[in-house]
């Protein structure tokens, strides 16, 4: 056994182990032990440029002889620590750390002893790399990003050896930061951007590395402002100041708070969005405003208070700088501090055995409304009244209560926090008793792939104390406790988790007594087989910077000013990248990310991309928020395991705004106004606040103020909404009220928190000790008023303080044993309370406090049910989270009881205990078998009806049902695509819907889960409005021959910039017999025929045929309208009858052609994939790429006449038309002076042989100047109108439409025929949209009367190529936004293709005849 367990160790690890080349190596035969280095590092840079040591890991595998030990470890350089990781039979696994002290190479003798005291020797070698500075040469660097307060660069640093280079290259100006991807860039120089103030800003930034030894390199890189047009930078700015009185010589401006400082908006004349403005280094803020016109806000700080100082306020001239000198004071609000008097620690017993402690201390100055924070065994904060036992601001003590851990835990202390600088305090808990500590023990783990970001992973675990959870992560908070038991115990089980690959860099292993393991990647899990813990393979794939060249967006060039540019898709379209890669998208606008706005943590908004297997892309969906910077917008996609951040500025395409109004400051207050201010209060009174808040630009959404007394800590909660208040969301008035009422005491009461919301979530801030949250103040209009505004004093006649504590008469619980673990876990308390001589406030509710001894906490507001002299009666009830305070019981506490004469009071666990049959404590209980909802993916309005929802035990669900809160959209029961394990399902079925909805899943054993919201994600597909308005969507009708008829019209839009001259349409001929058709029909004008509804064409001889919406193509812009000689009306086909002639029109779009000066093609982009989004019954969009390029195409179908605008023209669309809206973003010309050619193709085909067909291409002659091209069979037209402007750069300008049969080598038959038509699009910047529209005719001549005309004859053996089949032009065709270069050219070959596929198209559909 063991020589075939010795021969598969052999195997695995030849395949771990890296050449040694000489490194290390056997100074003494290996005769009794063998040992192995496995994935080694010999040699690397110090981890900073400026360090002098380096830090290797290695690990070595020991074979001894089977019956013998090692006993010893020494190494020849002092203080190296061997780790021991594992130990099977005769193999050791153990970590050699030595961190080397010198640069150059270090050589290590190691000694290895087994119990026989025979020794073993080996040699390793290491070399701490010194820097060759002749050989460093800077190369290359990236176009620079701005980002949060930095300039960042992505340079090519050369002459480093290829191993483990610095992580970090000191600099003098700048910092340098591995950047960790293979590619030409391997540092990210990052800039201050308020560095390099003494130059001018087009200056080239010189960096200085600093190394070890005192040597540095110097090298230059061209300023970030370098890369603008001089004319885009500022030249003028003006500032205002906040008080606006700061700079007269008798300004006395005090804090509100600790921290909060003067301010000062700047307007600046600026076209970029980071322009140079500095107070004393600080850079400001952008805050409102539009390119041209842009607003900034900073902060006026010092560092000494109480006297006259000096500022200066520098800003971007032109490429100069000047600067104001400011002169002020500013007088500093005391730091809110706190000092913890006499803490300690009490120990009861409650119930029969259970085990609780207290944590108390008191207080030795006035308590300044801060929250507490906790530290055990996880943490927490919590404000008042938590804990806050007895007494008044001035004089309390405070107490808490948590379960006691009945074993030993590695953790000991209990950490007390609090305060805006923080006082803290720590103390010992002791444990009941002391068992054994061993940690748990992984003995396998496998992971099942749900997603490209979400994986079960499953484990088997022994735990002699019992299993509790996991972290992925020591960097993550999110300790995983929710989990599917899927065999054993919590002492020897499989468990399931759902597990993101953006979380996992290590495992951690808890067991219920906090004992932990921990496994990183490459950790041993076992020797004997040799397993190595590892992440799933897509973690681990190495990318290249190439891998990401094929970025694109669906919409860019943005115009924030619509809605529907917020909702945007980014493509990427890499061959490279396998499918199952774990790639994510993150945005970096100031409104997503707004690091720079507030000093407290934003997670990124991490959106994972998921691959399309029908267009072949990853695709993720994003939301830009409106109202938001111009310019290029940051974003980072993050791949890999090292969750390595790939910048805009190192991908090809540019996310760009170029028109909105940015909006990055919350609500403010333009009224306020204290109500009741120095009341004097006999019996009653009511005193307050009114205000207006403003919001010009996102508007107002909804609010919080918190209130408290100075002297009880009576507290107020006050929430508001625009249903709440007066006024529209631009400007409204609300009011805070307190009645007040004998007994009383005189106190002032504090607002101590402001919060408030704009609907882009912006917010406003101000927390009285708390922050500092300056330059997000609401206050900002009343700073010269200063904290008095938010203070209201009043007295009580008669104000006594009477210390007198209600007594608890009794307190009971809806159980006294709670499943953790069932779906639902609702615990619900009623009490009363002997309000006691003095009274207690009727307007202060207690708050029940649950804590666990995992420093968990749940709160249950109460209500107040009845209240009497002798009795005050109230209740609560609230839902637990899973598995809260299992295994284990729950401590119950009250809180925030305040009496009127100025004392507040708490009951504590051992204070409920005495009440009678009252229950002090819950014990839990923990059902694993009840499936349970926890989490799912997000669900956009858009979806297809598709999600994956995660929970636990969901192996046995077979039914899910849906209910909707759209009253219109009746429950149903959901289809299950996919278990995944026991802990993710994914389901179908989904109703469309932009409304909350509800899931619930069952089980076939009856046992029925939780009911689970999803609230969809809100998405808009559409492009943005162009002056084209939607057919109204009645149904079709019989067209009349009435010459009054009347379209539908649309509303008049705004008219777009036109470049002139615009052609127009030379006069024509009126032709015809009668002329124009007749007077029922038309009339002759001196540019031709004009013709009456529903007559068309140069003769006015034609009519639109009414026939039944075409079916939607899923694949491509490609319509096909079937007709037949009934004039588009269907019928019943009768076998006797001669066969009926059937005619069919295909329209599709070809190729977009570039084309030089005199016309030749340079470039062929064939169009072969779409992307299809169905928009409504009437309207279809599909959305291609080609090099780089975004082509989005939608097609509209028109039931009834309908009046449009398009490019400033307008325009009648007629029954039974189809209408291509084709917009194409930024194209990477070869040269200025080339243009763009649309190419299209049209057929008409028939099922007969017998017959005349005729092709006709010109001008209109009913003014709208367009070209029309015509294809007719016998007496069936198609007819294409395309107008000669288009939407260019959004301006209207004039293009030209060619036929391109003679040159694109058309292929035709005795039954069909096809044309191309060529679109020319001259050279542009950014966009272009045109506008081709079809209908289907009847004509009241043949083909056969017109002399052009081409007919041939049953078995006449002519072989006429225009016989059968006619093309009409234009198809199809979308664009979208810009993206990435060009990276291929289709030659002549594709050309090739695109025929035959044309031909073989055209001959399906003859064969269909």
């Amino acid at each position: 056994m063991m020589g075939v367990f010795s021969f598969f160790l052999f195997i695995i690890i030849n395949l771990l182990i890296k050449i040694n080349d000489g490194q290390f190596i056997a100074l003494t035969p290996e005769t009794s032990i063998k040992t192995t280095i496995i994935d080694p590092i010999f040699s690397m840079y110090p981890i900073n440029s400026v360090g002098d040591s380096c830090d290797f890991e290695n690990k070595l595998l020991i074979e001894v002889p089977v019956g013998l030990t090692v006993t010893s470890f020494q190494s020849s350089i002092s203080g190296i620590p061997f780790y021991k990781l594992s130990e099977v039979d005769n193999y050791i696994l153990l970590y050699n750390m030595q961190s080397s002290n010198q640069l150059g190479l270090v050589t290590q003798t190691i000694v290895i002893t087994t119990s026989d005291n025979f020794q073993q020797t080996y040699q390793l070698n290491t070399t701490c790399i010194d820097i060759d500075i002749s050989k460093l040469k800077v190369k290359e660097s990236t176009i620079p990003m701005s980002f949060a307060n930095y300039f960042i660069y992505y340079i090519n640093v050369e002459g480093l050896e290829p191993v483990n280079i610095y992580d970090s290259i000191y600099c003098d100006t700048a910092t340098l930061q591995n950047s960790y991807f293979s590619g030409p860039y391997n540092y990210a120089l990052v800039i201050s951007q308020s560095s390099f103030s003494g130059q001018n800003l087009t200056d080239q930034y010189e960096i200085k590395m600093i190394f070890t030894g005192g040597k540095t390199f110097t090298f230059r890189i061209n300023s970030y402002y370098s890369f603008f047009e001089l004319k885009d930078l500022p030249t003028t700015h003006v500032e205002t100041f906040f008080p606006s009185d700061l700079l007269s010589s008798n300004s006395n401006y005090t804090q509100m708070s600790f921290g909060y400082q003067p301010l000062f908006a700047s307007t600046l004349n600026t076209n970029i969005m980071r322009p140079y403005q500095v107070y004393n280094n600080q850079l400001t803020l952008p805050l409102r405003g539009s390119k041209g016109n842009m607003t900034y806000i900073g902060i006026i700080d010092s560092a000494i208070y109480g006297v006259l100082f000096n500022g200066s306020i520098t800003s971007g001239n032109g490429i100069s700088l000047d600067s104001i000198i400011l002169t002020t004071k500013i007088n500093d609000s005391p730091v809110a501090t706190f000092l913890f008097v006499s803490p300690k620690v009490d120990y009861y017993d409650i119930g029969t055995s259970e085990k609780i402690y207290s944590v108390s201390f008191n207080n030795s100055e006035n308590y300044k409304f801060f929250p507490f924070g906790y530290t055990y065994l996880s943490s927490f904060k919590e404000e008042w009244p938590f804990g806050f036992y007895y007494g008044s601001n001035s004089n309390f003590s405070h107490k808490v209560y948590f379960p006691r851990l009945i074993n030993q835990s590695t953790v000991t202390q209990l950490s007390y926090t609090c305060g805006a600088i923080v006082n803290s305090f720590q103390i010992d808990v002791d444990p009941v008793s002391k068992p054994n500590g061993s940690p748990p023990s992984l003995k396998s783990f496998n992971f099942t792939r749900i997603s490209n970001h979400d994986y079960l992973l499953t484990i088997d675990v022994e735990s002699v104390n019992g299993f509790k959870g996991i972290k992925l992560s020591s960097t993550y908070n999110d300790f995983k406790n929710k989990y599917t038991l899927l065999s054993g115990t919590i002492y020897s089980g499989r468990f399931e988790f759902v597990v993101s690959l953006l979380e996992l860099d290590d495992i951690y292993i808890f067991d219920i007594n906090w004992n932990s393991v921990v496994f990183d990647i490459g950790s041993p899990i076992s020797l004997n087989p040799l397993i190595l813990f590892d992440a799933p393979k897509p973690s681990n794939y190495n990318y290249n910077l190439t891998d990401f060249s094929g970025i694109s967006f669906l919409k860019n060039n943005l115009d924030l000013n619509y809605e529907s540019e917020q909702y945007n898709i980014v493509y990427l379209n890499s061959t490279e990248i396998p499918q199952d890669a774990p790639l994510s998208f993150i945005i970096l606008d100031i409104i997503s990310y707004p690091f720079a706005r507030d000093n407290e943590y934003h997670p990124l908004m991490i959106l994972p991309f998921i691959y399309n297997t029908t267009s072949g892309f990853f695709e993720c969906k994003f939301i830009l928020p409106k109202n938001n910077m111009f310019g290029e917008i940051p974003y980072s996609i993050m791949a890999g395991k090292s969750k390595t951040l790939y910048y805009n500025n190192l991908l090809k395409e540019s996310l760009v705004v170029n028109e909105t109004v940015l909006d990055n400051q919350g609500p403010i207050f333009s009224f306020f106004e204290k109500i009741g201010d120095a009341s004097v209060i006999s019996t009653t009174g009511t005193i307050g606040w009114k205000f207006n808040i403003t919001d010009e630009l996102n508007g107002f959404e909804s609010g919080y103020i918190k209130v408290m007394g100075s002297i009880d800590s009576s507290t107020y909660h006050f929430n508001f909404t625009m249903n709440d208040v007066i006024g529209d969301k631009f400007n409204c008035q609300y009011q805070i009220l307190i009645n007040v009422s004998q007994p009383c005491i005189s106190q002032e009461y504090r607002i101590i928190k402001v919060i408030m919301y704009d609907t882009n979530k912006i917010y406003s801030k101000f927390i009285l000790n708390g922050g500092p949250y300056s330059i997000n103040t609401p206050f900002i209009n009343f700073l010269d008023q200063g904290v008095d505004i938010t203070v209201l004093p009043f007295t009580c006649i008669g104000s006594t303080m009477v210390d007198s504590k209600p007594t608890l008469l009794s307190f009971t619980t809806s159980t006294t044993t709670i499943d953790v673990g069932a779906p639902n876990r609702t615990i619900s308390f009623d009490f009363s309370i002997d309000p006691g001589t003095i009274g207690i406030k009727k307007d202060q509710l207690p708050i029940i406090y649950l804590t666990t001894v995992y420093t968990e906490l749940s709160k249950c507001n109460s209500e107040l049910i009845s209240y009497s002299t002798n009795s005050a009666v109230y209740k609560c009830s609230i839902e637990l989270p899973l598995e809260f305070g299992y295994p284990g019981m729950i401590a119950l506490s009250m809180y925030g009881i305040v009496n009127n004469g100025g004392y507040f009071y708490g009951y504590s666990t051992k204070d409920i205990e005495l009440v009678a049959n009252s229950n002090s404590y819950l014990e839990t209980t923990y059902s694993s078998n009840f499936p349970i909802i926890i989490s799912s993916d997000n669900y956009y309005s858009d979806d297809n009806g598709e999600i994956i929802i995660y929970g636990r035990c969901f192996s046995n669900v077979n039914l899910v049902t849906i209910t909707y809160s759209d009253s219109a959209l009746p429950p149903n029961s959901a289809t299950i695509s996919t278990h995944y394990g026991s802990s993710a399902i994914k389901i179908t079925g989904i109703k469309k819907t932009n409304k909350l909805f509800k899931i619930k899943v069952s089980t076939g054993g009856g046992l029925s889960s939780n009911e689970f919201s999803i609230q969809p994600i809100y998405f808009d597909r559409s492009l943005k409005p162009i002056p084209t308005e939607s057919p109204t969507t009645t149904p079709s009708v019989t067209p009349s021959t009435t010459p009054s008829e009347t379209p539908t019209t649309s509303p008049t839009t705004t008219p777009i910039p036109t470049i002139t001259p615009i052609p127009t349409n030379p006069p024509q001929k009126c032709l015809g017999n009668p002329e124009c058709g007749g007077k029922n029909q038309g009339y002759c004008s001196p540019t031709g025929c004009i013709c009456y509804s529903p007559w068309i064409g140069t003769t006015c001889t034609s009519q639109t045929i009414i026939v039944p919406q075409p079916s939607t193509n899923t694949t491509n812009p490609q319509i096909e309208i079937p007709t037949d000689n009934n004039n588009g009306q269907s019928s019943e086909s009768n076998s006797q009858e001669p066969q009926k002639m059937i005619f069919k029109s295909l329209i599709s779009l070809v190729s977009l052609r570039e084309l030089n000066f005199k016309n030749e093609e340079v470039k062929n982009h064939i169009f072969d994939q779409w992307v299809y989004t169905p928009i409504d019954e009437f309207k279809n969009q599909y959305f291609t790429t080609i090099s780089n390029t975004n082509i989005t195409a939608t097609l509209e179908w028109f039931n009834q006449s309908t009046s449009i605008q398009f490019a400033n023209q307008n325009l009648t669309m007629n029954p039974s038309s189809i209408k291509y809206t084709i917009e194409i973003t930024k194209y990477q010309f070869s040269s200025s002076l080339n243009q763009l050619q649309l190419v299209m193709a049209a057929s008409l085909t028939t099922n007969s042989n017998d017959i005349c067909s005729l092709n006709q291409f010109g001008n209109t002659s009913t003014g709208d100047d367009s070209n029309y091209l015509k294809i007719q069979i016998e007496n069936h037209s198609l007819y294409g109108r395309f107008i000669k402007r288009a939407i260019i750069d959004n301006v209207v300008k004039s293009i030209s439409n060619v036929l391109l049969d003679s040159s694109l080598n058309v292929v035709d038959s005795s039954s069909s025929l096809q044309s191309f038509i060529g679109i020319t699009i001259p050279y542009y910047s950014d966009s272009i949209i045109v506008d081709p529209d079809f209908s289907v005719l009847i004509d009241s001549k043949s083909a056969s009367n017109e002399d052009d005309s081409v007919c041939t004859k049953k078995n006449s053996g002519l072989t006429t190529a225009q016989l059968a089949g006619i093309i009409v032009g234009s198809v199809a065709f979308a664009a979208v936004a810009v993206i990435i270069t060009t990276y291929f050219i289709v030659k002549k070959r594709k050309d090739l293709l695109l025929i035959k596929t044309l031909n073989n198209k055209m001959n399906k559909m003859n064969n269909n005849n």
